[in-house]
């Protein structure tokens, strides 16, 4: 599992690089923040998922839970793209806000503050150190803590 997310958090790093490097290199214009949304959140994903993944596996609600976040935050980037450019003041509003700004803002920044807690929640039992891995850990400081006192 890790070795499949290590190889998307690749992928996504170098969507990033090609879309930074095609933009400093002047040649970009039309892809570029099309890949960059895609890139960054797919960073943002995996990232997570390597963090949550335990015993070389991911629960597989959490599993879930990462693939519709990165849909949502990269087609909430992408959708922000795809509206015309000229909004205008006079432009559509949502929640008081100019509509890119707020696909944006909530798509991206308020819909996970209220998914993730609760998915971390549903998985918290499974995700946490056993009394076994508990053990494996001070015992390992006892072999570390020995050496550190033996020199």
């Amino acid at each position: 599992m890790k070795r499949t997310l290590i190889r998307l958090l690749m992928v996504s790093c170098a969507l990033v690089a090609v879309s930074y490097a095609a933009v400093f290199a002047g040649a970009g214009d039309g892809w570029a923040p099309w890949t960059l949304a895609i890139g960054a959140n797919g960073v943002i994903m995996t990232l997570m998922a390597i963090g949550a993944a335990r015993h070389d596996t991911l629960p597989r609600s959490l599993a879930w839970t990462f693939i519709g976040l990165f849909v949502l935050c990269a087609g909430a980037f992408v959708a922000a793209l795809a509206l015309p450019p000229a909004e205008g003041a006079n432009g559509p509003l949502l929640f008081g806000l100019p509509l890119r700004t707020a696909i944006v803002l909530y798509g991206v920044g308020v819909v996970p503050i209220f998914i993730l807690p609760f998915a971390y929640a549903l998985t918290f039992e499974s995700s946490t150190l056993s009394e076994g891995d508990l053990d494996r850990v001070r015992a390992a400081y006892a072999v570390v803590r020995a050496e550190r006192e033996a020199a």
